[in-house]
């Protein structure tokens, strides 16, 4: 019986671990980032300083450049691969194969004092919806 139970835990463990994996390792990438509550939170206390526009668009749980690494962070989880010091983003599917590629620029003029060494999405390469489906173009909000 008490072996019997040692391959039940251990069963478990497998199957919460592989749980755990399949998150981080989605090849929808908004799957790997945080929930919604904790997008809202951001979007509301923590982003002074970034254009309406980008919140509204980092809200419907899409990516855009202009936005800082952070929000792609919260969006889309950390990257699989950084490369050029954190100026280049990669994510990769389980299988091995790019996803998606984010170039990094320190931007013009800093948002706020205090975020001069903050980077900002300059490039998109790949799939820049990181395997969600586009919105559609009615959804996605335009200049203010």
């Amino acid at each position: 019986m008490q072996h019997i139970s040692k391959f039940v835990a251990l069963g478990l463990a497998v199957l919460a671990l592989s749980a755990c994996n399949s998150r981080y390792s989605s090849s929808v990438l908004v799957e790997r980032g945080v929930e919604k509550y904790e997008r809202e939170y951001f979007a509301t206390k923590e982003s002074m300083g970034i254009e309406k526009r980008l919140k509204d668009i980092f809200l419907m749980g899409y990516i855009e450049e202009g936005m800082t690494q952070e929000m792609v962070n919260l969006l889309w989880g950390p990257p699989d691969h950084e490369l050029d010091d954190g100026y280049v983003w990669e994510y990769y599917s389980r299988d091995g194969k790019l996803i998606t590629r984010l170039k990094w620029k320190k931007p013009d003029v800093s948002r706020l004092e205090g975020y001069e060494n903050e980077l900002i999405l300059e490039k998109i390469e790949g799939d820049r919806y990181g395997g969600s489906q586009p919105p559609p173009a009615s959804a996605m909000p335009t200049g203010y």
